[in-house]
């Protein structure tokens, strides 16, 4: 019993302490799981509390870009950031205050706590991304019906490809017409000359070959060495004769002298005498007989000489002339045959396809074949080969005998009538060629003429700017533009050098209006693409008809509804009251510095597009005595000089706010107005980086913001803290290994959460 009491007397207070040693834990662990609870609250709540003052901080847009659709921060950023931390700080539960418990008192630890904004609406692409936003519902709607279904339920996008086409196939064999035409106008002057040149010699030699046939008749087989010889030869006998004349006479004297006896010697030396005399007399005959006969010889000899002498100048001269010729005729034979094959392909192209009447104009074009080119050309050739022969007969005459002569005229009757034939032949086909072309050119001058009056009418109101004051616009322009002359920069250069898009080639087409050629060509260019444009809508269409929906425009507030009231523009950003007055979209088109320089440029292609509509719907229907002219080129001025008369009408109704039907042949029930032509050279001139760069110079004049210095996108990090209630230290160990996000400084816990939100 002793030994009990004193192992009891031994065992006190060690229960206590194994009481101790047990709950110590227990309360360690249980305040530990305390704090930690509080910080997983604390971490739900502040993410909670980042999240809402980014939500807070973006609804702060600016009210004057949100009336364009877009959303952007554009205050300071110390005011961004108040923003943030007080809707952070709202959110936490520190902000309840002392006054009742609370089981986290989470703060804001403003010096640790951060809001970044970034991707401005200077940005190309934030800004497009915003504007298909806005538009994706409603522009595909306006397109169908504004757009799409009038070309299409009409035909009217078919049919003016159709006449796009048959512009440029008839400005193509138009050239190659004016090719071969030119060709062949060098060949026949070079045959010309050829045939003069022919008509010229032609009776030269006739008579001197006549004049050396006469000359060889008289000359027989004689030469002049022979000729001369005997004229020597009698020269000499004559001198004998002479000698003995003296000798004669001298006897004569002597018989005399001798008396009366001598009588008959003297009679006898007399009759010989005479007889000497009589022979140098006939030798005197003789000489004179072969000095003409030499004479003969000699006038013979020059006049062979100077025909072989002639005959060569005259055959190398000829063939000069048919070289020239032959290298025309060539060139006319290729354009030929291109002309041949382009029709044979434009042809068989309006074969396979549903053809307007016009395309017969092709039909009827006059038609020359390669066969008769290659006639036209060996008949020329015949010509001067044929005289060529008779340059070498003449060439190798020794002694011209009457078979000379013979060959000799017969080969230049040959080339004469050779000449003769072709000269008749060729020149009626030229005459009629010519009477043709004149033709043709008096009827291409009337149409030419007739357009010119309407294209000159549209041409003196492309300057005009219905704006009050000619220079009301000017320091706006200077801000959007800049001025070069000062080198300085405007919004749109600055939007540009923001989006590296250094500076964009204009890609809108030129509209020329100089003449009926220039303005049919410009207005088929200009309709080339649009059936298939038609078809392929791409994202640029929404920035487009962003643009139509929010800018101002021309004829803005000149429209009128069904009931004929001003129509007022529905649209928050109030287009109608913009600095720049009822211009934007013309600025945004075509860029030009000017108020008459941007509506010049609409008007034109406004124009240029009613025009190519008009041409179409006349291409429809051609005057059938156009047709037969066989002249595409002219059934194209025809029909331009029709489409420009319409054109003028509808663009003095258009730009009065008006209305014209689309084509008053094949869908008079749809019209269109200003600005759906607006719209339409929109799709046609799609360029993001220009039309988004003028977009945003425009939107900064009309709002007073810069859009580099707005942002769409922020990021807010925000550090809290609470206070621990046990063990700081223990979880500050714990927030080195890894097993808690808790910073612990100063008894408190640190949390830092980030939310990121964009419009």
């Amino acid at each position: 019993m002793r030994r009990l009491r004193r192992l009891i007397a031994e065992q006190h207070g060690a229960v206590s302490i194994y009481l101790l040693l047990v709950l110590v834990p227990i309360f360690l662990f249980c305040a530990l799981l305390i704090d930690f609870a509080r910080i997983q609250v604390s971490e739900k709540e502040a993410e909670n509390a980042v999240k809402t003052g980014v939500r807070s901080t973006l609804s702060s847009f600016s009210p004057a870009l949100h009336a364009y659709g877009l959303y952007a921060l554009a205050q300071p950023e110390e005011q961004e950031k108040a923003l943030f931390f007080r809707a952070v700080e709202g959110n936490l539960s520190g902000s309840l205050g002392p006054s009742s418990f609370q089981f986290i008192d989470q703060k804001l630890e403003k010096d640790n706590s951060t809001l970044t904004s970034d991707y401005s609406l200077g940005s190309h692409s934030i800004l497009k991304q915003q504007i298909l936003e806005e538009m994706k519902y409603r522009a595909p709607i306006i397109y169908s019906l504004e757009i799409a279904d009038k070309f299409k339920k009409t035909n009217l996008a078919n049919v003016m490809g159709q006449a796009s086409q048959f512009g440029q196939n008839a400005a193509k064999i138009e050239k190659l017409l004016e090719e071969r035409d030119a060709q062949l106008d060098k060949a026949w002057s070079k045959w010309s000359a050829i045939y003069q040149k022919a008509a010229t010699i032609q009776p030269f030699y006739e008579t001197h070959l006549a004049d050396l046939n006469a000359l060889s008749d008289k000359v027989g087989i004689h030469t002049v060495e022979g000729v001369k010889r005997s004229i020597q030869d009698a020269k000499k006998e004559i001198d004998d004769l002479d000698d003995d004349l003296d000798r004669i006479d001298s006897r004569i004297d002597s018989w005399r002298q001798a008396g009366a006896g001598a009588a008959g010697a003297i009679s006898s030396l007399r009759d010989k005498r005479k007889d000497i005399i009589e022979k140098i007399q006939q030798l005197y005959a003789k000489i004179k007989d072969w000095e003409k006969l030499l004479d003969d010889l000699l006038e013979y000899a020059k006049l062979l000489a100077a025909l072989k002498l002639k005959s060569s100048d005259d055959a190398d001269q000829l063939q000069e002339l048919i070289k020239a010729f032959e290298e025309a005729l060539n060139q006319a034979k290729t354009a030929n045959d291109q002309l041949n094959d382009e029709l044979r392909a434009v042809q068989t192209q309006n074969a396979s396809s549903a053809a307007m009447d016009a395309n017969q104009s092709f039909q009827s074009i006059h038609l020359i074949s390669r066969a008769e080119l290659d006639d036209y050309g060996s008949k020329a050739s015949a010509v001067v080969a044929t005289f060529s022969g008779l340059k070498s007969q003449l060439a190798a005459v020794v002694l011209f005998d009457q078979g000379n002569y013979k060959n000799a005229k017969t080969t230049l009757q040959s080339f004469w009538k050779q000449a003769q034939d072709l000269q008749a032949s060729q020149g009626a086909k030229e005459t009629e060629r010519n009477r043709y072309r004149s033709a043709v050119a008096t009827s291409k001058k009337e149409q030419r003429n007739k357009a010119q009056a309407y294209l000159d009418q549209a041409t003196q109101v492309l300057g005009i700017c219905s704006v009050s004051g000619a220079d009301a616009m000017k320091e706006k322009y200077i801000t959007l533009q800049g001025n070069p002359s000062k080198g300085s920069k405007g919004y749109y250069q600055a939007y540009l050098e923001a989006n590296q898009a250094g500076s964009p080639t204009q890609p809108v087409p030129v509209i020329e209006l100089d003449n009926a050629d220039k303005a049919g060509a410009s207005a088929m260019k200009l309709i080339g693409g649009l059936t298939d444009l038609l078809v392929d809508v791409r994202d640029e269409f929404y920035v487009d008809e962003f643009a139509v929906s929010k800018f101002s425009y021309r004829t803005l507030g000149l429209e009128k509804d069904k009931n004929g009231q001003p129509k007022a523009s529905q649209e928050l950003s109030q287009p109608a009251k913009h600095a720049l007055v009822n211009q934007e979209l013309e600025y945004l088109l075509y860029g030009a510095g000017s108020c008459s320089g941007n509506y010049s440029l609409a008007y034109a292609e406004m124009f240029a597009f009613r025009l190519a509509i008009g041409t179409a719907e006349a291409l429809l229907e051609p005057k059938n005595e156009m047709l037969n002219v066989g002249s595409p080129l002219l059934v194209f001025l025809a029909a331009v000089a029709e489409g420009a008369m319409q054109a003028q009408q509808d663009m003095t109704k258009l730009v009065q706010g008006g209305m014209v039907p689309l084509s008053k042949k094949l869908g008079s029930f749809f019209e269109m107005s200003y600005k759906d032509y607006l719209r339409l050279f929109f799709l046609l001139h799609s360029r993001d980086e220009v039309m988004l760069a003028r977009m945003q110079a425009l939107i900064q004049l009309n709002t007073g913001q810069d859009l580099l210095q707005t942002s769409t996108y922020i990021s807010g990090t925000a550090t809290t803290s609470i206070k621990l209630w046990f063990l700081p230290g223990l979880m500050k160990q714990l927030g080195k290994t890894g097993l808690s996000s808790c910073q612990v400084e100063q008894g408190r816990c640190l949390i830092t959460k980030t939310g990121v939100m964009a419009y």
